[in-house]
């Protein structure tokens, strides 16, 4: 370490940035400051780094250290934020995952409003509710809201087709028929404002409001309508009091948890809208250095730094220094007071300390499981005779048809889970007809001549998806390469004979491994080898569709290279093309309504 206290000594005490780097001078770290001098000096105080060792481990590999001062905490925040992305620092925790999550959006200024799903939330004066991280809650709450409150569900055009006939949410009740004008505004508008009370947490005054309407109903001898009444009733009583947490307070709030060992830490968030748990969400950093106050810093500024839906209250677990400057961020980035409080009594306490218990078992729960796939892995170390620990498996599928557009995919596994962003797949430019084999080798001869790069890092078990033959075309890249004594290989077949287990083989043995059909490696290795199997086929398919998109439109006048790719990004496939009315293919550019009238008679024959 070249940084001494006397180098430092010159470092302004203003608030800003600093930027730990490495000996070739990679940024291992990103920090934030209200007073320079003091908070570099503190990585420098030996006898305090022995009760954090984290920070001991940090300062190991520190060779040099950069600052920038700002004017105040808030430009700090917001600099920090912004290199963490830019620089992405070995230390710091860094959001990988910053995918905006499902909502249910309700713009009541519409003229038919509707309830509509979308991954933007925007300062548009639309009402949001969410975020879900399962798709599929989120799904079943929309569908529930449909069959409780008659709201339209379909697109704006979709309405406009059925101007003359509602479609068949109309006559099961679950839509008033706006687009028929088979009810009036004002009762459209009440049906409107009873989805917007439930989704504000109003719950008891939309009860209310429909046993009203029930009774009224009943006193006027509309029978018909009071059982709808009653039947909707029945199913939001039901559906409320399933809620799985349910707090007297409506307003709209995250509560993040945090649960820290070592370079390990865990946070966990729950999602209140409406005084009800929608959701909750976890997310696991490794290597992750600084205090339990500057990561909690880093997480909220990243997580709330995307376009994301932000509450109105954000409910942490302890005081931060910045807890102030991003509550002001948040407050000018939604238009909207948004305050980040520190919870002492009451519920808000109890849902922190539930965020803290939530992060702490699901600390637990993947270190059990990291465990597990570490034994597992011993074990096809030891199995397969591997010179390491194959914490880095990758698997090689070969997908053709008869020989057309043969492809190869390579897919990524590390610590027994997949690597989605380090999948590869290649189309197969070399052989002729279906010959695996030379594909195979192509393939691999492709992604091991690109092993030197960022992001093609070699693996420690390359597994095959074939028998002897394409293992043995893997061990000749591997030797060609001069790899042979850095990657381990194997191969696994399906059994010949229906319900006969597959088989596993091994340069260094002529028989094939046989293990039981329930044996967990077993089950690992064919799990790593049905992804590669996927993951070629989906490919395969794109390609295929593609390539029969554009011999269907070889034979229509007046549309060339130009026009084919515009209708292939648009569409996708020749059936959809066929759907589609004359109006959505001359959207499409380049295509006016005389050349879509055209392709519709063509691809009708």
């Amino acid at each position: 370490m070249n940084i001494t206290k006397n180098r430092l000594r010159h470092l302004p005490t203003s608030t800003g940035i600093y930027l730990l780097k490495d000996k070739i001078g990679e940024t291992l770290y990103i920090g934030k400051a209200k007073n320079l001098r003091s908070r570099i000096f503190s990585y420098l105080n030996q006898e305090e780094n022995a009760q954090r060792p984290h920070i001991a481990h940090l300062m190991r590999e520190v060779q040099d250290v950069e600052y920038v001062v700002t004017n105040n905490e808030r430009a700090a925040l917001l600099l920090e934020n912004s290199l963490i992305k830019q620089k992405k620092p070995k230390y710091n925790i860094r959001l990988k995952d910053d995918k905006n999550y499902l909502s249910l959006r309700l713009d009541i200024r519409e003229a038919v409003p509707r309830l509509a799903l979308t991954r933007r939330v925007l300062r548009d004066g639309a009402l949001y509710y969410g975020p879900f991280t399962s798709a599929d809650a989120i799904k079943k709450t929309k569908r529930l809201i449909h069959k409780v409150f008659p709201l339209r569900d379909c697109t704006d055009e979709k309405f406009r087709r059925h101007s003359l006939r509602p479609c068949l949410n109309y006559y099961m009740k679950q839509c008033l028929g706006p687009c028929t004008k088979k009810s009036d505004d004002k009762k459209y508008r009440a049906v409107v404002e009873q989805v917007r009370m439930f989704l504000k947490g109003e719950k008891k005054q939309v009860t209310n409001l429909i046993k009203e309407n029930m009774e009224r109903a009943s006193e006027e001898t509309r029978f018909e309508d009071a059982a709808h009444y009653r039947d909707q009733l029945r199913l939001l009583e039901k559906n409320i009091s399933s809620r799985m947490f349910v707090t007297p307070n409506t307003q709209d709030m995250d509560v993040v948890g945090l649960y820290r060992q070592g370079h390990v830490a865990e946070f966990a968030i729950l999602f209140l809208r409406g005084g009800s748990l929608v959701d909750r969400e976890a997310y696991s950093f490794t290597k992750v250095a600084g205090t339990h106050e500057e990561i909690l810093e880093d997480f909220l500024s990243q997580f709330y730094g995307s376009n994301r839906f932000i509450p109105n209250k954000i409910i942490i677990p302890f005081v931060t220094g910045d807890k102030l400057a991003l509550s002001q961020i948040l407050t000018e980035k939604q238009g909207r007071k948004v305050s980040i409080e520190v919870p002492k009594r009451g519920e808000r306490l109890k849902l922190a300390n539930l965020a803290n218990i939530n992060a702490a078992e699901n600390f637990q729960r993947k270190s059990t499981e990291h465990l597990n796939k570490i034994d597992l892995l011993k074990r096809i170390k030891s199995f397969l005779h591997l010179p390491r620990l194959p914490v880095s498996i990758e698997c090689c599928d070969i997908s053709n048809i008869q020989g057309s557009i043969t492809v190869a995919s390579i897919i990524r596994f590390e610590n027994g889970e997949p690597v989605k962003d380090k999948y590869k797949r290649f189309r197969i430019k070399t052989v002729k007809g279906p010959d695996d084999y030379s594909s195979m080798h192509e393939a691999l001869s492709r992604r091991f001549a690109r092993v030197d790069q960022d992001g093609w890092e070699a693996p420690d078990l390359m597994l095959i998806d074939g028998g002897k033959g394409q293992l043995n075309i893997a061990h000749q890249v591997l030797d060609e390469i001069g790899y042979l004594d850095k990657v381990g290989i194997a191969s696994i077949a399906k059994g010949k004979e229906e319900g006969e287990v597959d088989k596993v083989y091994m340069h260094c043995s002529r028989t094939p491994a046989v293990l039981s059909r329930n044996s967990h490696l077993l089950l690992l290795l064919m799990r790593i080898r049905d992804e590669a199997h996927r993951f070629a086929i989906t490919y395969h398919k794109k390609l295929r569709s593609k390539e029969t998109l554009r011999s269907e439109l070889d034979g229509v006048p007046g549309i060339g290279i130009k026009r084919k790719r515009a209708l292939i990004k648009r569409f996708g496939s020749i059936s959809k093309i066929r759907e589609a009315s004359v109006n959505e293919i001359a959207s499409v550019p380049g295509v006016n309504e005389r050349l879509a009238e055209n392709l519709k008679n063509h691809l009708s024959y």
